[in-house]
């Protein structure tokens, strides 16, 4: 990370919203429901699969967490009235996992049935590391109840990744994850902290997701990972049913085209919503390079 890379990465909280707003845009679908819809349908009409991810998290009363779940209710209606290839990403904490872990079950449970009436498909996203456990209970809960309609997200940069696969994929359930980076962060005794090793762990982890028979979602926009996984895929002999590459909404194009182009299914994550801050910062600070941008447009008028 080059000097002017650090320094606006620390200093994004000082920098103005409509900065942020800017250069966020091509990341975010818009505001609404209606704006997510018409960009899975652009997508869709590409060749490309879509996950949509109702931005917010944290809430702090359940009248928040109500919402939340009506929102995603709007959201898997919409995909099966638009005939949509698109499934949904969920935050458990948007529901108040951290208020009332019942009761926010409850609420993801009104969401899964929706989702099996529909016969779609609900992604547990995973966040820091006080909810991983209960995320991976949510999980395995409702994959007895609801099968094939739920996967849940592990994160290659915490050390027990690994043996939370072995865990979940002994139990001769059907397995559906989705493997990232991860981009909270975290003390060294439970995270990786060196670049490569959070890499070689994922390379690992996705190998035990793809040998216990397991689903994968290979989220990432890492050349060397996308390479890793090619080559896993081909000496496996995997067809293109048994997983799927995962990209963010307007990150590196090209590469997601061209993983597309060489025969792999590619499902890309389309947040919406009024929450877009923290999301955006979240984002920029995973991508450093994309700091030079904000740089400029502090000072630059389009």
């Amino acid at each position: 990370m080059g000097l002017i890379d650090q320094f606006v990465v620390k200093t994004l909280p000082f920098v103005p919203r409509a900065v942020v707003a800017r250069i966020s845009k091509p990341y975010i679908a818009g505001d609404h429901l209606a704006a997510a819809v018409e960009c899975v349908q652009a997508l869709n009409l590409k060749g490309f699969r879509a996950t949509i991810d109702i931005l917010g998290e944290f809430v702090t009363n359940f009248d928040q967490a109500v919402e939340s779940q009506k929102g995603y209710l709007e959201v898997l209606d919409a995909i099966h009235e638009n005939g949509l290839d698109s499934n949904i990403s969920v935050k458990p904490t948007s529901f108040g996992l951290l208020l009332d872990r019942e009761k926010a079950e409850k609420l993801l449970d009104g969401i899964m049935q929706k989702v099996n009436s529909h016969q779609n498909f609900m992604r547990l996203d995973m966040e820091d590391s006080p909810c991983t456990t209960m995320t991976i209970q949510l999980y395995e809960k409702f994959r007895q109840e609801y099968p094939g309609r739920v996967g849940v997200v592990l994160q290659s940069y915490l050390r027990r990744t690994v043996g939370d696969i072995k865990q979940i994929t002994e139990k001769g359930v059907p397995t559906n994850f989705r493997l990232c980076k991860g981009i909270y962060v975290e003390p060294e005794k439970i995270a990786f902290k060196e670049y490569q090793a959070v890499r070689d762990n994922y390379v690992r982890s996705l190998e035990a997701m793809l040998k216990a028979g397991a689903f994968v979602g290979i989220a990432t926009h890492d050349d060397y990972l996308v390479d890793q996984a090619e080559k896993m895929i081909q000496k496996m002999g995997l067809s293109p049913d048994k997983y799927e590459f995962q990209m963010l909404l307007g990150v590196r194009e090209r590469l997601r085209d061209q993983i597309k182009e060489r025969g792999h299914n590619v499902r890309i994550y389309v947040p919406f919503g009024k929450d877009w801050y923290g999301y955006s910062i979240r984002r920029l600070k995973e991508n450093p390079a994309l700091a030079g941008t904000v740089f400029k447009a502090m000072f630059i008028k389009n």
